[in-house]
């Protein structure tokens, strides 16, 4: 899956748990921030085998983007701990 298909799916859980008595469903949470921690743990891989200057800042950029996103995550998760389902 891609890692834009990813945060979009994280942004509408994480949006869910905004609502005011609304139950969050942690499970496909953490699911998703483990696949983004998989993805950027490939990228990662990726970019320490990357040659081109060009490629490496591509690279670079996205990694940048998953690690940010996961973290906000992350945080936004333990947040959310008490509504869990």
């Amino acid at each position: 899956m891609g890692a834009k298909k990813l945060l979009q799916q994280l942004k509408k859980h994480l949006a869910n748990g905004e609502r005011n008595q609304a139950v969050v469903r942690c499970e496909k949470i953490d699911v998703i921030l483990e696949k983004l921690g998989k993805k950027e743990q490939k990228l990662r891989k990726k970019l320490e085998k990357e040659k081109k200057k060009s490629a490496r800042k591509q690279l670079d950029m996205e990694l940048r983007i998953i690690s940010l996103q996961r973290k906000k995550g992350i945080k936004r998760r333990k947040e959310l701990e008490e509504r869990c389902e």
